[in-house]
């Protein structure tokens, strides 16, 4: 059985099916939908990530981003639609990446502790 947000979409423009599951996914990190004028890109950002949802023929790839700090950190996630991926699990992998940058900003750098532990 199809997931409810394809259902219905596969046999319609495959660009439908794209920016239904990019939707689905920003709803459930409580995000506004993107313009509906981005149709093969879209871009969601959250305080402490940028993502990017980019349309590939039979799925999808999403770039997730910390923009802020000293090194930029990135991920890539590749969904297609043959595999019925589920928003919810999207979701929850890009709200991990977030807690992990998180912690990592609370971190001090291994140096200052050095310095910090010579004192």
């Amino acid at each position: 059985m199809l997931p409810l947000w394809l259902r219905s979409r596969l046999p319609a423009e495959p660009t439908r099916t794209f920016v239904a599951f990019t939707d689905a996914v920003a709803l459930l990190l409580e995000l506004p939908p993107a313009p509906p004028a981005e149709v093969y890109v879209r871009r969601y950002d959250t305080d402490r990530v940028w993502m990017v949802w980019r349309y590939k023929d039979g799925g999808a790839s999403l770039f997730l981003e910390r923009p802020y700090g000293e090194l930029r950190d990135g991920v890539t996630v590749n969904v297609q639609w043959h595999q019925s991926p589920d928003p919810e699990v999207v979701a929850a992998m890009i709200r991990a990446y977030v807690r992990r940058g998180r912690r990592e900003q609370h971190r001090r750098p291994c140096w200052l502790v050095r310095v910090l532990r010579g004192r």
